[in-house]
Order: structure tokens, then sequence, then C-alpha cells
């Protein structure tokens, strides 16, 4: 790092040292934060901030040991960390979105799943990244090959990938800023153009410049040898690498869906994620919020775990906060989980998290993003124990 990346990650350390944990707390965490805001102090502290309340909601230090697999995305939702490129201190990533059976994924998975799945993926990246960043002392990046062989068009396709699929990319790329340094979009379908004109210009322009097109025919095999050396690159993919098996798609390294999801395998209602009828109803006009507050009795000492099933048919803002009057702003409360966009997806939601224990909770449910649409959101609110057992609160 020279002077000026030095003052600033220094900056960003002093501000941050209430929430920021050993385990994040390094050199290059701290710089991406810098380079991707443009070296803006003001903008990058704030996202710094919120980002390290988010870990601390998701529990991102210890996501790879304390959560396992999913099984449905673990199978048909492939990416691949496949190691080292061998050149300027890189990791190479493989994710076979063609072969994705997208709108499978949409009725299978619940919206929580989907996320923490994704973040557990750029958590073992960024693990990585650090400890090559440890072992060489330079800045870690990634080269990403997103590979949509197998593709086909339907109709659906645009509102999934402008809907579910850019609030997962804009969660990841705001929470994990500058680990990308070339994204190869490979094997490129004669309608990409169409997907590109819906789904560019919602990435940012930093990202977007870091964006290579390469249609089926073109020689995008040479330009990815550029980034990595071809004895670390798979064979599928150009290079020399095969698995144990002699596979040249490396399937014991990276899990390669051929199939589409049973339909057994969808979502149905049951005592956990009941049916959408069996919610409370809100309305949220556009440009607003509707913001809920529960007590859990103080004589309740044991953990209290708060449990949210939500629905809604697009994307929604929702945030957490914790204090002891239910008359406090929510200014003047804890923040416990940030104020962030999620996807609208077609199952109710189960999401369960610890909480700090007795007090006051509000729920801001927001559609702060909408400027002609009101918002139809289902949702359902307790509070249980360590035994899954529900206990006594008022909701005001």
């Amino acid at each position: 790092m020279n002077q000026s990346e030095r003052e600033f990650v220094d900056f960003l350390r002093s501000e941050c040292k209430d929430l920021l944990t050993d385990y994040y707390d390094t050199d290059f965490n701290l710089l991406r934060w810098a380079q991707g805001y443009g070296f803006n102090k003001e903008e990058a502290l704030a996202e710094l901030r919120r980002h390290l309340r988010f870990r601390q909601y998701y529990d991102l230090d210890n996501i790879l040991t304390n959560v396992p697999d999913h099984p449905i995305l673990k199978k048909y939702f492939p990416l691949g960390l496949v190691g080292e490129t061998g050149k300027d201190n890189q990791l190479l990533v493989i994710e076979c979105a063609g072969r994705i059976d997208l709108m499978g994924i949409l009725k299978s998975v619940h919206l929580s799943d989907f996320l923490i799945q994704r973040f557990k993926f750029q958590e073992k990246m960024l693990a990585a990244m650090n400890e090559m960043e440890r072992k060489h002392g330079t800045q870690c990046s990634v080269i990403y090959i997103l590979d949509l062989e197998g593709l086909k068009f339907d109709p659906a396709l645009i509102n999934i990938v402008t809907g579910p699929y850019r609030i997962l990319w804009a969660s990841v790329y705001t929470a994990y800023p500058e680990w990308i340094n070339t994204l190869f979009l490979i094997n490129a379908p004669s309608f990409m153009s169409l997907l590109w004109k819906a789904i560019g210009p919602l990435l940012p322009e930093r990202t977007r410049n870091k964006v290579r097109i390469c249609t089926m025919n073109s020689d995008w095999k040479t330009s990815v040898q550029k980034h990595a050396h071809i004895d670390n690159i798979p064979k599928h993919w150009g290079g020399n690498m095969v698995d144990k098996n002699g596979d040249g798609m490396c399937r014991d390294i990276l899990n390669i869906p051929f199939d589409s999801i049973p339909q057994e395998l969808y979502w149905i209602p049951n005592d956990e994620t009941p049916a959408i009828k069996d919610l409370i109803c809100t309305n949220i006009g556009a440009g607003k919020s509707a913001v809920f507050t529960y007590t859990v009795d103080k004589s309740v000492t044991e953990p209290v775990y708060i449990v949210i099933n939500r629905f809604c048919d697009r994307t929604f803002g929702m945030g957490i906060w914790h204090g002891d009057d239910e008359t406090s702003e929510l200014e003047e409360m804890n923040e416990l989980a940030p104020d962030f966009d999620y996807p609208g997806m077609p199952t109710v939601d189960y999401l369960r998290l610890r909480m700090p224990g007795a007090g006051v909770y509000k729920i801001k449910w927001g559609n702060e993003q909408a400027w002609i649409r009101s918002l139809t959101l289902y949702h359902r609110v307790r509070f249980q124990n360590e035994q899954k057992e529900n206990i006594k609160y008022i909701e005001l």
C-alpha cells in the first residue's frame, strides 16, 4: 500500500474499532472498501459500518463452520472455488450459471437459505483471498468465469435476472467490494444482448467495466489463459487441470447440475412456513415504510430467538431494532439487522435469529425504493426459546 492508502485504512480501522473483529480486521479487507468507494471517506465508512453490522447479524465470521450447506442449493446452484490462478496473486472461480434451473431454485428454496448460501460462498472465497494475502503480502482478487452454456431463452428469464438475481448480486457487491478483477461471461447465447440491456444498467460502472462478454464462437479460452496459468484451469475451460477421476470439468471441486430440480422438492406450506393466507397482510405505499413493535417481558431470562415468516412478490426492505422503550425512535435503538432490500420470491421465508434477550423489538418493512407502486407484504413474527418453544410477547 502507498502512504495515502495506508492513511485511509488507518482511518477506517479507527472509526470502526467498535465493530471490527480480529477475523475481519486486515489491511487488505479495509483497503477494498476504500477502493470500492473511490476513496470517499464518508461513503466508504458508512458502507463499511453497515457491512460490519451485517456480519454480526449473519455471524459471517463463523458461517463456514456453523452453517451446513443447503442440500438443494449445494446440488443445483453451482459455485466453485477452483484455487489459485498461478498468476498475479489471484483466485479462479467458476459458476456454471447456464445450467442452473433458475425457476426451480426460486420455487424450492426459502429467501434466507438462498442468501445465506451465497454469503457462505463469498466468505469461503474471502478466507482464501485473505490466506493468499498473508502468504504473499499483496492484495488478492478473483478471476470469475460465469459460464452460460446450456442457457435457454424463457420469457420469464428477464424478470428473474432483473428481480431476485439482481438483488442477490447487488447484495454481494455491496458487502464484498473490489473482489473481482475480471468477470468472463462465456458461451453467451444469441439473446445475450437482450439480457445485457436489462441487467447491464443495474450494475455499478466499476463492475460493468470488469465484464468481458464472450460468445460461443469467440476465442475466450485464450483470454482466460492470459489471467490464469494453463495448469490451474480445468480442461473443460481451456486448461490442463483434471480431477482425481480424470474429469476435465473437475466435478470433485465444482457441483455442476445437469438436471432440473424435481417438482417434489418444490416448497409446500408447513408449520414452519405456512401458506400466504395464514400470514398478516400489510400494504405499504410507494416510498413508505411500516414499523411493527413487539415487547418480550423482562422476566424472560433464557435465550430469545425471533422467528420471522415473510412473503412478497417484489423487492422489499426489512430491518430489526432492539431497545428498552417502545416510544423510542429507530435512530435511538440498537440496529440488529441492517435495513436491506430483499428480493421477492415465490416461497414463504423462514428466518430464525438469536436476539439479545428481553426488551422492545421493532421491525421496519419498507417500500422506499418505489416511486409509484404500493407493496403488499405478508408476514408473521414469533419469539421462541432455545427449544423452539414459543414464549410470551406483546405486539403493540
